[in-house]
C-alpha cells in the first residue's frame, strides 16, 4: 500500500508560516537540495489544499520558480498533483486533478492504487483533515533554524493525541534538521 507523507519545513518554535503565511524564514540550502533531488524518484503524486495550490501553481511553472529551485519546479511539472477545493474545478496546470472535498474511502483508495509515495507540502489543512482521518504514514519535518515567536502551527485541529515514531535524522550544515517519523500505532 502507498504511504501518504507530509513534507514540511518549520522553525524551532514549531511554525510552520509566518502570521500572513509568508515562508521568508526558510533557509535556502544547496545540500537539501540536493538530498532532496536525491529522494524524488519515491514520489509520484502530490496533494495540495486550494491555498497552498495557488501559490504553486502561480510560481514553480515560471522561469522565477525554476530558477530557484530547478529540482523542486521540474518535480512539480511532471508528477500528478490533486488539489482538494470546493471552489476550483478544474485545474490549468499539467497532471493535476480537482477533488471537491476529501472522502476517507477515495483516500484509501488512492493509497491502494499501485504506485509510490504520496506527498503533501504545506496544506495545513488537508494535513489535519488527512492526519484526523488516520492517513496519514509518516512526517518529514525540515526543522529550520529559526525563532519567529508568532506565526501558524502546522496542527491546529488536531482533536486526539497520536505518537510518533522518529526512523531517521540528519544535520545538514546550514543547521536546519531533518527529522523523519512514522505513525506510531496505538498499543
Amino acid at each position: 500500500m502507498r504511504k501518504i507523507i507530509v513534507f514540511e519545513n518549520v522553525t524551532v518554535d514549531g511554525y510552520f508560516a509566518g502570521l500572513n503565511g509568508e515562508l521568508d524564514w526558510v533557509v535556502q540550502d544547496e545540500e537539501v537540495t540536493q538530498d532532496s533531488k536525491e529522494g524524488q524518484g519515491s514520489t509520484d503524486l502530490f496533494l495540495f489544499g486550494r491555498v497552498t495550490y495557488d501559490r504553486m501553481a502561480s510560481f514553480w511553472p515560471t522561469p522565477a520558480g525554476m530558477a530557484a529551485n530547478p529540482v523542486f519546479a521540474e518535480a512539480l511539472a511532471n508528477t500528478s498533483k490533486i488539489v482538494f477545493s470546493r471552489a476550483l474545478m478544474k485545474s490549468d496546470w499539467q497532471h493535476t486533478e480537482v477533488m471537491n472535498e476529501i472522502d476517507k474511502d477515495a483516500i484509501l483508495e488512492l493509497k491502494q492504487r499501485p504506485g509510490k509515495t504520496i506527498m503533501i507540502f504545506g496544506s495545513r489543512s488537508i494535513v489535519n483533515q488527512l492526519a484526523g482521518l488516520g492517513l496519514i504514514d509518516g512526517y518529514q519535518l525540515l526543522v529550520n533554524p529559526v525563532v519567529l515567536g508568532k506565526g501558524r502551527p502546522l496542527f491546529t485541529e488536531a482533536t486526539e493525541r497520536f505518537k510518533l515514531k522518529l526512523t531517521n535524522t540528519k544535520v545538514f550544515k546550514s543547521g536546519i534538521v531533518l527529522l523523519q517519523y512514522e505513525r506510531g500505532r496505538e498499543e
